[in-house]
């Protein structure tokens, strides 16, 4: 079956947007909070209904500009449409972003990854397939949206996802130590959409307080409440003085591949959809808000043992190091709140998102009741 446009007008190489491209200026131009929020989940791609291309029009695609043929199977992602092909012997990821969003957030995205392929040859990162032609990516025209979709193909990553493991303390330090290694190598990485707005970089925390507007159960307020003072406290004043950079921006357990024999642990760091200027401590945020509460009777060890992984490589000045431990509460939390905004935004999939929600509440509660850590720094 052959693809519902002509494929000889597609293009290669950099990315071009073929629509608006001021919604970032718009939303950094709005006063009201609420309008904020919208704003940069709109820029995030959270917003938009997504309309699919054929699996048929995918293979289409893919014999033409790579030269690839198989088995496709789809897999369930939040924006992207993203499958597995299996070619003879060979595995690869195919993604093709979504049209309402811009094609310089995606070539961001794949410029990083080329970079950090050439600086940091030894990390363990996904790494792009090239057309025929050479190039990263081939962009589809898409008359429904505003933009020209991206078409990516990327080597298949075998391993364990962090999340499905019980890992050790060693091993939790290991996982920090490779955060701080990309980290590193991002350095001197730079990018004219670099600073990109996203609904999920904590310098907006403090504007989501909005957001509370979806939660109705007292107790939840109240725990989200505290935090968000902690953060309007002890982090605000800090946001222009924080050591920032770009960074992968979601080193969740669900991006990080796992191979207990190798010494350095992790075997694969993939997905840098979320990749963003922001102070560096809010890209290890990320890694130890998905460990809070992992063990209910000691809610703060395994994160801890991330960051003292991360702090081997790269240490941190003390007055990051305590906002940090406010600032992977805020991210568990806005993972919440984001999780009940979409709910009643997506009223078919309420009682889905809300059942997703709830472990992260119930480890926010068991975080909060815990004492603090005492760290060095702290009196």
């Amino acid at each position: 079956m052959c693809p519902s446009f002509d494929p000889t007008a597609l293009g290669t190489g950099p990315a071009q947007a073929i629509g608006p491209t001021c919604r970032a200026q718009a939303a950094w131009g709005v006063t009201s909070d609420s309008e904020f929020i919208e704003a940069v989940a709109l820029e995030s791609g959270l917003l938009a209904e997504q309309s699919q291309l054929a699996d048929s029009t995918v293979l289409v695609l893919l014999e033409q500009f790579y030269g690839l043929k198989g088995k496709l199977v789809r897999i369930p992602t939040e924006k992207d449409e993203t499958f597995r092909l299996r070619n003879g012997g060979e595995t690869y990821l195919v993604k093709v972003s979504p049209s309402d969003e811009d094609p310089a957030i995606v070539q961001l995205q794949t410029a990083c990854m080329e970079h950090l392929e050439r600086s940091a040859p030894e990390l363990p990162v996904q790494r792009l397939v090239r057309s025929l032609r050479g190039d990263p990516q081939v962009l589809i025209p898409a008359p429904d949206g505003p933009f020209d979709r991206v078409l990516r193909v990327m080597r298949f990553m075998p391993g364990d996802v962090l999340a499905s493991q019980k890992a050790s303390a060693g091993q939790l330090q290991l996982v920090g130590s490779s955060l701080a290694r990309v980290g590193l190598a991002l350095q001197d990485f730079d990018h004219a959409r670099a600073d990109r707005l996203l609904l999920w970089d904590l310098k907006h925390f403090h504007r989501m307080r909005p957001l509370l507007d979806y939660v109705d159960e007292q107790h939840k307020r109240s725990l989200a409440e505290d935090i968000f003072d902690q953060f309007d406290e002890k982090v605000v004043p800090l946001l222009d003085t924080l050591t920032s950079q770009v960074v992968h921006g979601d080193f969740s357990p669900f991006n990080v591949l796992i191979d207990p024999d190798r010494p350095d642990y992790v075997s694969g760091i993939i997905d840098f959809g979320d990749v963003v200027r922001t102070p560096v401590i809010f890209d290890l945020s990320v890694t130890m808000a998905n460990l809070l509460g992992a063990d209910p009777a000691s809610p703060w060890k395994h994160a801890l043992h991330v960051m003292d992984g991360y702090r081997s490589i790269r240490p941190l000045p003390d007055q990051e190091l305590e906002a940090l431990l406010i600032s992977a509460q805020a991210r568990l939390l806005l993972r919440a709140l984001i999780t009940q905004w979409r709910a009643s935004q997506l009223p078919q999939r309420r009682d889905y998102l809300l059942s997703h929600s709830k472990p992260d509440w119930d480890r926010l509660a068991s975080t909060a009741a815990a004492p603090a850590p005492r760290l060095p720094f702290t009196s």
